[in-house]
């Protein structure tokens, strides 16, 4: 059975976090040494979908890894330690995915990698997870409405233009409940994100009231779409 993800960081400050976050967003994912040694023993990665690594420098050994595990059909992520263009160039090249200058926020990094991850599910999934790992509450059943609208609108972006009384119907026909329901648990929600600070990492600090749905189903689909 392949394994989602093998991450080249065994410590307690970045690569066990990111593992435990992955697994509990239903992804396995292992750590293991960073050095590169260990990851040549590990080469060609046969066994995950993809793996992550850390490092300060485009060292051509490791550029070679990268460039192999990327011809073979792993996602490849790099948290660089450097904000080089140069060296995050020799990276894209080689066929790195997704790069993340460090520091970098570990929900970041997560968001990043689950969205990469799940390819094979379905948008609205993919969706659930990114606003999951953004910290929204998936227990609100304006959670699910909020991932159904902004699907909708990810698929038709006009359709925020003209009115959202489409979309409370189609999202109300999808969970066979009421346009009047879900326009209400979504501003339940909303209140809920400002509160717990999910808003904040949602919009990167520039909305700090509580949004109206058409605000937060744009900021959503904005930063999904950026992802």
């Amino acid at each position: 059975m392949r394994k989602n993800l093998l991450i080249f960081d065994s410590s307690a400050a970045i690569g066990r976090i990111i593992a435990q976050r992955c697994m509990n967003a239903g992804l396995t994912a292992e750590c293991c040494r960073p050095a590169i040694n260990e990851m040549l023993r590990r080469a060609p990665f046969g066994e995950y979908d993809g793996i992550l690594l850390f490092t300060y420098r485009a060292d051509e050994r490791l550029l070679k890894l990268v460039r192999n595990a990327a011809e073979n059909g792993r996602s490849v992520f790099i948290g660089l330690y450097t904000p080089s263009a140069a060296v995050r160039r020799h990276f894209r090249q080689a066929g790195a995915e997704e790069i993340f200058i460090m520091p970098c926020s570990v929900p970041d990094i997560c968001s990043s990698i689950l969205l990469h991850l799940s390819c094979g599910s379905s948008a609205i999934e993919r969706i659930e997870l990114f606003l999951e790992e953004t910290g929204f509450p998936r227990r609100l059943s304006g959670f699910h409405y909020l991932a159904k609208a902004a699907e909708l609108c990810i698929n038709a972006p006009h359709r925020l233009w003209g009115g959202m009384g489409s979309i409370y119907e189609e999202t109300a026909e999808s969970f066979s409940t009421s346009p009047k329901l879900v326009e209400r648990a979504m501003r339940n929600l909303s209140s809920h994100i400002l509160e717990n600070g999910a808003l904040t990492r949602l919009t990167e600090g520039r909305l700090a009231e509580k949004p109206t749905n058409t605000e937060l189903i744009c900021a959503v689909c904005d930063m999904f779409s950026r992802l």
